[in-house]
This record gives structure tokens, sequence and C-alpha cells, in this order.
């Protein structure tokens, strides 16, 4: 079983297996770069002990312990007299968790979000906590993608009521590219300049919007977004069901009144007959 990628300038001293798997390394390379010139040294200065968190085996969290060595740079002219040697197959500088590790949350991040992604990743073994996913997620290199042709613009909340953004989405590819911190006319045609590829807006009924359209691409054709016009069109089908309904029931109303009439006029319309009959023997008589 492969717990551990098998580094050459790295070498496994030992492992502990309890409740989380522990591995103590040690470098084994004999000479370092030093990272400010790049000289090669031999001469070490002193040694240190560095912990890692990686991904984890069998459902347990792995912890690897390194023995790392600090080296004086033979370079009598560089500004960084000692450096520790660096290990760019396993982990940056400075860094508490493997590359690998690194990678897997940040991938979490761009699936599920940061506070879902360290849920998830607190229940496979994997220790990152919500602002640790988000800056991976930022720090992540961004695909290379051509420039927009048809975007939207909407508003979101920093906080209901009182503070809001804007976010700008490519609608031909279905993803955000953008967020501003707000909604401002200045702000948002500024953001427009900088990308002239733009040939269609979709937006809501918002005058700062479409002013912003007007001044930072007035070339770029405005157009309703789906949700604000399905929002239209219910509330006016709405308003004319509401309308109908009232003269159905004004009509069912007056329903009783008509048809009493109607009514009378068939009776009267019957009794005509007797009448002219009645008459009629009236006048053989006389």
């Amino acid at each position: 079983m492969i717990i551990f990628p098998d580094l050459p300038e790295v070498q496994v001293e030992e492992v502990s297996v309890a409740e989380e798997i522990t591995l103590t390394l040690r470098t084994t390379s004999p000479t370092a770069s030093c990272p400010s010139c790049g000289t090669a040294s031999s001469r070490i200065q002193s040694r240190y002990t560095r912990t890692l968190r990686d991904l984890p085996s069998i459902g347990r969290p792995i912890s690897l312990v390194i023995h790392v060595r600090r080296f004086f740079c033979k370079k009598s002219t560089c500004t960084q007299k000692i450096f520790a040697e660096r290990l760019p197959s396993l982990c940056h500088p400075h860094a508490q968790r493997t590359k690998r590790l690194q990678e897997a949350l940040c991938q979490l991040g761009l699936r599920v979000g940061g506070q879902a992604g360290a849920d998830v990743g607190s229940e496979l073994g994997m220790s990152g906590s919500r602002d640790t996913i988000l800056r991976l997620v930022r720090r992540s290199p961004q695909p290379a993608t051509s420039e927009p042709r048809i975007i939207g613009l909407d508003d979101w909340a920093r906080k209901r009521r009182l503070r809001y953004g804007t976010l700008i989405c490519d609608l031909e590819r279905s993803q955000p590219i953008d967020l501003l911190p707000d909604r401002k006319v200045s702000t948002v045609s500024a953001w427009l300049k900088k990308h002239p590829s733009i040939d269609i807006v979709s937006r809501d009924g918002s005058s700062e919007y479409a002013s912003a359209i007007k001044k930072g691409a007035p070339h770029a054709r405005q157009v309703s977004d789906r949700w604000h016009l399905v929002k239209n069109l219910a509330e006016c089908v709405s308003v004319q069901l509401a309308k109908t309904l009232a003269q159905l029931r004004r009509a069912e109303e007056r329903r009783p009144a008509r048809t009493q009439a109607v009514q009378q006029v068939q009776q009267a319309r019957q009794a005509e007959p007797t009448n002219c009959a009645t008459r009629l023997e009236r006048v053989a008589v006389e």
C-alpha cells in the first residue's frame, strides 16, 4: 500500500499508525540552492522540524514530520546569508499542507464552495477551514478565456438593503467572470470600457445599469434578462386575471336578476294566446 509518493530527495525514516498516520521524513540531497541567488551550497548551518498535512489514506489523516536543513550561502555578495532548503515537488515555501492536499481543497472549493467544502473535507479527513479553502481558490490560476461578447449584469447583497455589489456573468459560457464592489455608474462603466468586445448586455430594470452601459459600452445592445422578463410577465398576467375574475363575479351576482326577468317575459308570452282567445269569445257572445 502506497500512502506517500516516491520523492527522490526525501527518505521515510519512521511510520506511526494511530488515529492518524505520522510519517517522519528527512532530506537526502547533499546540496541545496539559495532561493535568492541560485548558488548551490553544502555547508549546513542547522536543522529544524517542519510539519505538513497530506491527503488521507484508508480514512485516516496523514501528518508529515520533515527534518529540514539550513545552509550557508557561499556567495559573498548575496543578501541572504542563511537559507532553508526547498522541497518544490512536495510543498510551497512556508505552507502547512502538501501541494496535492492544497489542490484537493481547491477543487472542493470550486465545486461546492467554502463552508460546504470545509464540511466535506472534514468528513474525508482533509483539514481545511472555510477561509483556507477560499484563499486557495483565489490563488488558483484562472484558465485562459476569450473576451466575453454577451454578458449579464445583476446586483448581489453584501449587506441586504445597505450594501450591494455587481455580479458579471458570461452568458455564452454560463460562468461568472467578475465581482464589482458596488453598483455605481462609474464602477460599472469603467469595467465595460476595459472590455470593448461586449455586444449584448442583459440587465434588470435598474436605471443605474442603463446609464453605465450607455456610458461604458454605447455600441452594446441592452436586453432585459430572462428572470425579470418572466417576473414582469407574471405580474401583468396576474393583474389581468384579477380584473377578469372581478368581472366574472359581478356577472355572477347579476345572473339571478336576469333569470327572474327572463322568466317573467316567458310567462307573459305564454299568457298572450289565452288572453286573445278570451277576447274572441267575448266578441262572439256580443
